[in-house]
């Protein structure tokens, strides 16, 4: 048990670096920095945000019943960039909900948090 904590310090300054390296367009969406003693709630709350605007995003996103073909096919229903933006989000936020949990933070179930509608 005595690598907690410096598993948990491990996780915060992960977080730290990913944010402090991402690109511009990105920075436009982050909320204010808030100080907390608990390392993990910047994780938390960057998780939380990622389920936010992945729920922003789809919610923008017209609902079609586009095939596989009408995507391929570059049908106009289908929205690459917002589909790109959402997998990238989805895939950051997986990431780190698997800091959270190997740190012993509490994790997320993304796929049930992401399926509830927003609120």
């Amino acid at each position: 048990m005595g690598e907690g904590p410096s598993l948990r310090r491990a996780i915060a300054l992960a977080v730290l670096v990913a944010s402090s390296t991402a690109s511009p367009s990105s920075a436009k969406h982050r909320g204010p920095v808030v100080e907390s003693s608990d390392p993990c709630a910047a994780p938390k709350a960057y998780v939380v945000d990622h389920i936010a605007r992945i729920k922003a995003l789809r919610a923008s996103t017209p609902n079609t019943q586009s095939s596989l073909f009408d995507i391929f096919t570059g049908a106009k229903d289908f929205d690459t960039k917002r589909a790109a933006e959402i997998s990238e989000l989805r895939y950051e936020a997986d990431g780190v909900n698997a800091l959270l949990q190997a740190g012993g933070c509490q994790s997320f179930d993304l796929d049930r948090e992401l399926s509830q509608s927003p609120r």
